[in-house]
């Protein structure tokens, strides 16, 4: 079987297909949580010699030089621990600090990104080639992928969960997830309808807009709970309050990375989910 992965062909920069392996992946910069995840859970994590700030999983992940914020990278900090790779997620930049690592002969790979079960995996076929892993040790990495994402794919379909995903809820403004972002495709993952797909991006929303969308359930990263004081002050909003999920305390509140990152991890949480809100067939639940 071969694997196709295409990097997004973004700038000018020397990028590679992901069919290819890299010239030398032994030292990686990496740029996003995810990718440091996938290397992790390939087991290469010995390539590392530097992460982004949001790189925090595992937790040995903190325990490497930074170089700055995925979309913020720093040039400086990144030439001074001699990388010969830099691998990172699609959004990673700005352009101008990209093309000054290319032009000092660092490959820059970039990972091309989709909200699917199937983006997951071939992020992961992705990694695994670019760092050269053997085919039979891939085979072998995507297979437990392979059958949480045929759980996904065989989800009860029809009256599908109301489900809002809120990022945040901050001055008492909810931020919620509308389409063409990361929350809708892991709604979409785990079988439920985004109560907010009438519009795009993520944006704040009235009181009015949660009694009118009502959904059943409201997932929130756990860090926006924190962030708006705990889970009975999420509960006690007054927007939360309006809808059949506040009324029910259907809150789910969901490690951030792994909702959000669209790492190995956000399988298993779409699974999660997908069982939480009553998406999955008892019989395919699991024991």
């Amino acid at each position: 079987m071969k694997y196709l992965c295409l990097l997004s062909l973004f700038f000018t920069l020397p990028l590679w297909a992901c069919d290819k392996q890299a010239k030398d992946a032994s030292r990686i910069a990496v740029a996003g949580g995810s990718i440091t995840e996938i290397l992790f859970y390939l087991g290469e994590q010995a390539r590392i010699v530097a992460v982004d700030i949001t790189s925090n999983y595992p937790e040995a992940a903190s325990s490497y030089p930074s170089i700055g914020y995925v979309r913020n990278l720093s040039a400086e900090g990144t030439l001074s621990l001699n990388p010969t790779l830099v691998l990172g997620e699609d959004d990673m930049g700005p352009e101008e600090i990209l093309e000054q690592l290319a032009a000092t002969n660092i490959e820059v790979i970039r990972v091309p990104e989709q909200h699917t079960a199937a983006g997951i995996i071939d992020k992961v076929i992705c990694v695994g080639t670019v760092v050269g892993l053997e085919k039979s040790k891939l085979d072998q990495a995507i297979a437990p992928l392979l059958a949480k994402a045929e759980i996904l794919n065989n989800l009860v379909s029809e009256e599908a969960p109301k489900v809002a995903l809120l990022l945040s809820i901050r001055d008492g403004v909810p931020t919620a997830s509308g389409t063409g972002t990361s929350g809708d495709g892991v709604l979409m993952m785990s079988g439920a309808k985004n109560v907010f797909d009438v519009f795009s991006g993520w944006k704040p929303i009235s009181m009015e807009s949660m009694a009118t969308s009502n959904p059943e359930f409201i997932v929130i990263p756990e860090r926006g709970v924190q962030a708006a004081g705990g889970m009975d002050s999420v509960i006690d909003h007054p927007a939360v309050k309006l809808t059949l999920a506040g009324q029910a305390g259907n809150i789910l509140a969901v490690d951030g990375m792994s909702l959000l990152g669209f790492g190995p991890r956000t399988l298993d949480t779409a699974v999660t989910l997908a069982d939480a809100i009553g998406s999955i067939p008892k019989e395919s639940s699991g024991p």
